[in-house]
């Protein structure tokens, strides 16, 4: 089994990395997670926070292969086409921003949680893995559009220890970015940064590399480590410029369970 990643290319991982149609047992499966991840508070935030992660999705695999995903990861399919290719469809719900875990957010309006529809079309290369995706805010609550394309590889180190690594580009629409760092007139008046308003464009790239030992069949022990490095869209203003890095990290450890 595989988790959900925040890097877009481990999502990639995660799409093709499940059963092939052809050696999927029709029926239900289940997947449960539980781990700790620490990431900044925000993008391109040098402060960063700890949390615990818990995740359960419920898998339906019909005769054609196709899977039915439902769970805390969002709802969502996952269909097999020929020459290796696998295309993935989720609503996601997406965490608005929490101002109040870094005191330089304390002046800025509220980040709204939302649901972002997100596509993903993977070409299984052996190994290796490449595909394209894009997640789009469905409620219009400012997270705009994102689209990425990325690499993956998985290798078997022993009968129970593997490796993961990821790679990915990505690139957003004007919306996205201002929402993410972008400084109106109100939000400088009320934190004294200097107003910043970005365009669309190239947001960043990203490489992370993953462990996973099985410690059963049904039991997994996970860990991984990615750097995220943001394009001058993002880094130029003053939230990562002045107050944050334009290159951050993501730590994750825990455990996975199927049933």
């Amino acid at each position: 089994m595989r988790r959900l990643s925040i890097f877009p290319a481990m999502l990639l991982l995660h799409v093709a990395g499940q059963a092939s149609a052809q050696d999927s047992t029709p029926g239900w499966s289940y997947q449960a997670q539980i781990g700790v991840e620490r990431a900044p508070v925000y993008t391109g935030s040098d402060v960063y926070v700890s949390e615990i992660d818990v995740g359960f999705d419920a898998i339906y695999t019909n005769r054609l292969g196709t899977q039915w995903l439902l769970g805390t990861s969002g709802i969502g399919v996952r269909h097999y086409l020929p020459y290796d290719l696998a295309l993935q469809a989720n609503l996601e719900y997406e965490f608005g921003r929490d101002n109040d875990e870094d005191p330089i957010l304390a002046g800025f309006a509220e980040v709204e949680d939302t649901i972002e529809l997100q596509v993903q079309l993977v070409k299984d290369l052996g190994d290796f893995y490449v595909g394209a995706g894009f997640q789009h805010d469905i409620r219009n609550r400012g997270k705009g559009t994102v689209g990425f394309v990325g690499v993956g590889y998985e290798r078997a180190l022993t009968s129970r220890l593997s490796l993961l690594l990821s790679a990915d580009v990505s690139f957003a629409n004007a919306e996205h970015i201002n929402t993410e760092v972008g400084i109106t007139s109100a939000d400088s008046a009320a934190t004294g940064l200097a107003p910043y308003k970005a365009s669309g464009g190239y947001k960043g790239a990203s490489f992370e590399v993953g462990l996973e030992y099985a410690l059963t069949d049904r039991a997994t022990v996970f860990t991984s480590v990615g750097v995220e490095r943001y394009g001058s869209n993002m880094s130029d203003s003053p939230l990562i410029r002045d107050q944050g890095s334009e290159t951050t990290t993501e730590l994750e450890l825990g455990m996975a369970f199927a049933f």
